[in-house]
């Protein structure tokens, strides 16, 4: 499924994915510890990409990138460099 933007360069697009609410025992979590996560999913990379390929769960840095409402959904396009693991498992 293509959603009508392609990243160029080194740059990468990420769908940003939502904290949990609760824990897996079920607690609560407060709005500040919901806000901190920088996990997203890879949508599309540029062509320059090398170690990234789409679908590949990522943590990035804080505040890089830009972030921005596509279609009704919270995606944030950012460098490659600012991209600091994959999430495996």
């Amino acid at each position: 499924m293509t959603i009508g933007i392609e990243p160029i360069g080194e740059m990468i697009l990420l769908a940003m994915e939502n904290a949990p609410e609760k824990t897996a025992s079920g607690l609560l979590l407060p709005e500040e510890a919901r806000e901190s996560m920088n996990v997203g999913i890879v949508e599309a990379v540029g062509p320059d990409a090398e170690s990234i390929s789409v679908g590949d769960r990522v943590i990035y840095r804080q505040y890089s990138g830009t972030k921005m409402e596509w279609m009704g959904q919270d995606f944030l396009l950012i460098k490659e460099e600012d991209i600091q693991a994959k999430v495996v498992g």
